[in-house]
């Protein structure tokens, strides 16, 4: 019979609120605020996009948690599978972020999500932060399963 590895949960909840962040805050303020989906100035196509992607990235989110607190049916493999989906998630937007030039996006517009003081966009700050907080609890849930 194996045992069953003691996995961090100071680990494990780190990956939680990082998942929970692109998971739940999107739909809630892209949503219910007429900051992206019901923005007056955006074209209905865009709207379009915009929900799918939402639904999308919050879809991945909750299989993810799921896969995370699984519990030893899994171990390691949930873990990695909610890292890796994270992390294609989040790295999406750091990448779209990244080649805005390339296209012509911006992170922000007129009737949008307003700057946070000292004039960091509110999205590339909370979502490097949560994938600050993924990245940070996968280590250390990995390293604690493997001592």
């Amino acid at each position: 019979m194996t045992a069953t590895p003691q996995i961090s949960r100071t680990g494990l909840w780190l990956m939680t609120i990082g998942i929970a962040i692109y998971t739940f805050i999107p739909p809630v303020v892209d949503i219910l605020t007429p900051t992206h989906i019901f923005h007056p100035d955006w074209i209905a196509h865009a709207r379009f996009h915009t929900m799918w992607a939402i639904l999308a990235a919050s879809a991945v989110g909750m299989l993810a948690l799921w896969m995370l607190w699984r519990g030893p049916r899994t171990g390691l493999v949930g873990i990695h599978v909610a890292g890796a989906i994270s992390n294609c998630v989040l790295g999406a937007f750091l990448l779209a972020a990244a080649t805005m030039p390339l296209y012509g996006g911006a992170l922000s517009d007129a009737n949008g999500v307003p700057p946070m003081a000292g004039g960091m966009d509110v999205n590339l700050v909370t979502f490097a932060a949560a994938w600050l907080m993924i990245l940070v609890g996968w280590r250390l849930a990995v390293r604690s399963a493997s001592a």
